[in-house]
């Protein structure tokens, strides 16, 4: 059996098939706004879980994705010294004076990037005091992890080694290892409006 159909409802389907075809849905991906960079730092005594007051701690380097590249600092001699509390921050402000290559922001911050290519680097930092044994630690930065906490374990050097060769290792060289632990901090985000500048590595 044949159905009419009037004209007009016709010419109004027919409409509403051709804007629905002439239509794109537009998807549009914000990206995540940059982070700031902060490394606390904690020095304990391994033996007796008690924290260590006046050890000195500096950045040596950074291993940045974003440029593929290892950057000294640019003043060997950025020292902090741990308080009360066995601990010292490297917050955003001084990494990005310290010229370890970190991405910055408008007022001079170290940050990183969100993007996958951009969103890692790898901090080394020096941990030295008078009669202990010198120790440096690598410290994974990311995107996701930006500002963390770092326990590091810190021994007084043995009386017949600190005779021998002044505060190393028994091989003579300083130890490099992994901290015991890494805490994730409160991540700081950059405001979505703040510009980002690039800084040479």
């Amino acid at each position: 059996m044949r159905m009419f159909v009037p004209r007009a409802s016709i010419l109004a389907i027919l409409a509403v098939t051709a804007a629905a075809c002439s239509s794109r849905r537009t998807v549009v991906i914000t990206p995540k706004p940059p982070r700031y960079v902060e490394i606390e730092v904690e020095v304990y005594d391994p033996k007796t879980n008690g924290v260590w007051q006046g050890v000195g701690v500096r950045p040596v380097e950074a291993y940045h994705e974003w440029s593929r590249r290892t950057v000294p600092a640019g003043d060997p001699d950025l020292w902090l010294f741990t308080d009360e509390t066995g601990r010292v921050l490297f917050d955003s402000a001084f990494l990005g004076d310290a010229d370890l290559g970190f991405l910055e922001d408008q007022a001079g911050l170290a940050i990183i990037e969100s993007d996958r290519d951009l969103d890692e680097a790898f901090v080394l930092l020096e941990i030295d005091a008078l009669g202990f044994d010198r120790v440096f630690v690598d410290v994974p930065i990311s995107w996701h992890q930006p500002s963390v906490l770092v326990s590091v374990p810190f021994e007084p050097t043995p009386p017949h080694i600190l005779e021998d060769d002044g505060g190393a290792g028994d091989d003579g060289e300083p130890r490099r290892f992994a901290p015991r632990t890494i805490t994730p901090r409160p991540a700081k985000s950059v405001a979505a409006e703040a510009a980002v500048s690039g800084v040479d590595a």
